[in-house]
Formats: structure tokens, C-alpha cells, sequence
């Protein structure tokens, strides 16, 4: 062999390795992927279950809820157990790891008590704002997002990643904005906003609130995963935040619908569909992580952006009173090249 085809086979070889290993270019094009898919499969079904489901035989939604946190901590726990050699090792990591570390619980639990916060912030706000003005106000998350992981890890953006993290928040507001007039159109929304005593100020000290919470939660749990200084595996950090939302979670149904669940079942209206739901929110969930984990949560903003996008490509094919203007066209070639704007840059 020359030493021009050696150095040609340890290029490709080099080549390979970068691409597939998990810090490598395929490795996180693969999760971004999985997870608008995910994302994208659970909008549509949740939009389908909810307009060929009668209501009074649709399934409760914080039972749902509860149930993928439950599957995610599953899910997490097996993954705990398949990455060591032997079932006693396992029973020791979950021990030495898990059960003897109250305080990393704890810390864990300031993500999961920041999303219940930002759930009740985010009902507040849509009762005291139209729908089209909350979703505009809530792309706020996207530069808080960039702001705190300046805060608490350390990142530097360049000024052209900072014009594509404006760009991705004009682009989805205007997408968010045309499915917000589509909406609006429906006579129960305008019949809800005529009997709603509104406040504005309330609903947008509100929506402002919720996105510095749901910022701070996301990068908070960015930081928790790639912490340098702690030994704590990545799947014990997902069972620490897991166990704490099947807490919260089982909060939210007593909360919510502890009367709807004690007189009708905690599986009432449990089918096929609603199995799918709990599956695509729940493997949904640790593809998050694993962005956060291999990526950051600005890479999470652009997947969310995107599934957004595929959601009403989607419904234009299977939902026949779906429809879009330019307005969704515009915003969605924004939000594309938005992507490629921050990718076309290493900092």
C-alpha cells in the first residue's frame, strides 16, 4: 500500500470515527431528528384523539401526564440497570447513587417545581391575553435561554448566532401567529374571549415570568447533566428528575381532576391512541436530555421550531379544515434559515 492510500484510509477512518461516535456530526443529527419526529407525533396525535374523541369520553390530560412520567422513569431505570455488568451492581449504583443521595435529589427537584410554576404561569397568561399576542410574548424563552446558559455555563455567542437566535424567534412567532388566527376563528374562542374579564398587564407580567422559569429550568438541568465536578451518571440524573415529575405530576391529578378521576378511572378513555401519546411524550422526554446532554437547549429551541413547522405540514394533509397564509410560509423560511445561520458558525 502507498503512503498516498494510507493516509486516504486513515482520513476515512478519522472521518468515521467523528461521525459516529456521540459527540459526532451523524450521533446528534440522529437525536435532533428522533425528537422533531417525536415532538411532531405527539402534537398530531394529541389533535386527533381530542377532535374524534366525544368529551365526555375524553381521557383526562393529567393522567396522561402522570403516566409518561411514570414510563420515563421507567425507561431511565432500565437503562441504569443495562449499563452495568451485573443485576447487583445495578442494585448498587440505584443505592449508593440514588437512594443515598437526598441532597442531588433535591437539587434535581428545582427543574421539575420551575415547570409546575411556569404550567400555572402559562394558564394565567392565556386567560388574560388573545392567543396570537401570548405566542409572540412566549418566544421571549428563546433569548432568555441564550442569556442563561451565558449565566451559568460559561457560553459565548457570536453576533451572527445572536441575529440567528432573533432570527428563530421572529420566524417562529409569525408560524405561532398564523396558527393563532386560524384558531381564533372558531366561534368557542371568540365566545370565550367576550365572557373572560381580561387584564393585559397581568397576562403579560405572566408570559414574561414563564419564560424566564422555563429558560432557567431548561439550562439549570443543561448544567446538572454536563456537571464536570459530580461523578453522577447521566441516567442517574434522569432518574432524579423523573422520580421528582412523577411527584408533581401526581400532584396535578388530585389538583386538576381528582373529581373526574374518582368518579369515571384513572384509565377512563385509555385506548390504542392514548398509549401512543404516553409513548411519544415519554421517549420524547429523554430525548430532550439527551440534547441537552450532547447539544444545549438552544438546539432544543431549533428541534422545537421545526416539529412546530412539520405539525401543520402534517395537518394540512390530515385535518381537512387546516389551512395556512403566507404569514406560516414567511415565518418558516425564517426559522429554516435561522438553522442553518447558527450551525454555519462554531461560536
Amino acid at each position: 500500500m502507498s503512503d498516498k492510500d494510507a493516509l486516504l484510509e486513515s482520513n476515512l477512518t478519522s472521518l468515521y470515527s467523528t461521525l459516529t461516535k456521540k459527540e459526532g456530526i451523524l450521533f446528534k443529527l440522529y437525536v435532533i431528528a428522533v425528537t422533531i419526529f417525536l415532538w411532531t407525533g405527539f402534537t398530531l396525535m394529541v389533535s386527533y384523539t381530542r377532535q374524534i374523541t366525544p368529551k365526555d369520553e375524553l381521557y383526562s390530560s393529567s393522567t396522561v401526564v402522570f403516566s409518561s412520567e411514570c414510563a420515563k422513569f421507567l425507561i431511565t431505570l432500565f437503562y441504569v440497570y443495562a449499563g452495568s455488568e451485573t443485576l447487583q451492581k445495578g442494585n448498587e449504583l440505584i443505592k449508593f447513587e440514588f437512594l443515598s443521595k437526598p441532597y442531588e435529589l433535591v437539587k434535581m427537584a428545582v427543574p421539575s417545581l420551575a415547570y409546575a410554576l411556569q404550567n400555572n404561569l402559562d394558564f394565567v397568561a392565556l386567560s388574560n391575553l388573545d392567543a396570537s399576542v401570548y405566542q409572540v410574548f412566549s418566544q421571549l424563552k428563546i433569548p432568555f435561554t441564550a442569556i442563561f446558559m451565558m449565566l451559568f455555563l460559561r457560553r459565548q455567542f457570536s453576533l451572527r448566532r445572536w441575529f440567528a437566535i432573533f432570527q428563530l424567534c421572529v420566524g417562529l412567532a409569525l408560524v405561532e401567529l398564523d396558527i393563532s388566527k386560524f384558531h381564533k376563528n372558531s366561534k368557542e374562542e371568540n365566545n370565550l374571549d367576550n365572557k373572560i374579564e381580561r387584564n393585559s398587564l397581568t397576562g403579560l407580567f405572566c408570559v414574561f415570568c414563564a419564560c424566564i422559569t422555563s429558560s432557567f429550568a431548561g439550562v439549570y438541568f443543561e448544567k446538572m447533566l454536563k456537571d464536570g465536578s459530580s461523578n453522577t451518571s447521566f441516567w442517574i440524573r434522569n432518574l432524579q428528575m423523573y422520580f421528582c415529575g412523577v411527584i408533581s405530576a401526581l400532584l396535578g391529578c388530585f389538583l386538576k381532576d381528582y373529581d373526574q378521576i374518582f368518579e369515571r378511572g384513572f384509565l377512563f378513555g385509555y385506548n390504542i391512541r392514548v398509549v401512543c401519546i404516553i409513548l411519544f411524550l415519554s421517549f420524547g422526554g429523554i430525548y430532550i436530555s439527551l440534547i441537552m446532554k450532547h447539544l444545549d437547549n438552544l438546539y432544543k429551541s431549533f428541534a422545537s421550531s421545526l416539529s412546530i413547522i412539520m405539525v401543520v405540514i402534517f395537518s394540512l394533509i390530515i385535518f381537512d379544515n387546516y389551512h395556512v397564509t403566507f404569514l406560516f410560509g414567511f415565518g418558516a423560511l425564517l426559522v429554516c434559515l435561522s438553522v442553518i445561520l447558527y450551525n454555519s458558525t462554531e461560536k
